[in-house]
């Protein structure tokens, strides 16, 4: 791992699990416990298009990686912004 950008201790972001990622964009990952990554996948598939849209309005996207961490439903609250990754709440993974 390798953090070339300066950025303050407290947003530092690790996650340990039973994990699987799947690619949804050319800078962007999605992870989630493998009975669901298909699913976080999918729901994600836009991130790239996110990203793009962010950059017309505020510039470029300095961090070079984005990825979201579908947490497990024992964690269903909210999420958490981090350089780098979103943890978000499984309850996002809606299949519509």
């Amino acid at each position: 791992f390798k953090q070339p950008i300066a950025m303050s201790s407290y947003l530092v972001a690790l996650a340990v699990g039973n994990l699987a990622s799947k690619e949804v964009g050319p800078r962007s990952s999605v992870w989630a416990e493998p009975s669901v990554v298909d699913a976080a996948a999918y729901e994600f598939a836009d991130t790239e298009k996110f990203l793009a849209t962010g950059e017309k309005i505020c510039g470029p996207y300095v961090w070079t990686r984005y990825d979201v961490l579908c947490m497990p439903p024992s964690f269903p609250y909210g999420g958490m912004e981090n350089p780098c990754l979103t943890f978000v709440t499984p309850t996002l993974l809606a299949g519509d």
